[in-house]
């Protein structure tokens, strides 16, 4: 199946000192997030999200969250993407890789078109505790 690493997602208690480290000290360009209109519980503001474009589409390359503990909850998620970070990876086909955790009894957390326009997302931990986002074109 073909994939790619879509971003990596990095927990900053100060989102802002972090953001400036990036910019200011590793000369990367933040960018401006945009939300799809579906948006669920995503808490915006350069306070508690930024982002650092790759330059291969608007959302890939490095994400920085503030960490939320109600966010799960708040989105009828089971899984936290806002704590502790995690990666995505981008599949051609999500719904193959979901078919292959139900079978296998592997909990996940489906949260739809989230939190960037065009792309479904799922959250999954892998057998470490490391959470895993997969996501695929609508």
């Amino acid at each position: 199946m073909r994939w790619s690493i879509h971003h990596v997602n990095l927990e900053a208690k100060d989102v802002r000192a972090t953001a400036r480290f990036y910019a200011e000290v590793l000369g990367l360009e933040q960018g401006v997030w945009t939300y799809p209109a579906s948006r669920g519980y995503l808490p915006g503001g350069a306070d508690r999200l930024a982002l650092f474009p790759d330059g291969r589409e608007s959302h890939t390359g490095l994400h920085f969250i503030a960490p939320d503990p109600d966010f799960a909850a708040k989105n009828g998620f089971a899984h936290n993407p806002s704590v502790g970070g995690h990666v995505a990876l981008n599949v051609a086909d999500l719904e193959a890789v979901k078919a292959r955790l139900r079978a296998a009894g592997i909990p996940f957390s489906e949260a739809g078109e989230f939190a960037i326009p065009g792309l479904r997302h799922i959250y999954v931990s892998d057998p470490e505790g490391n959470l895993i986002e997969v996501n695929g074109a609508q």
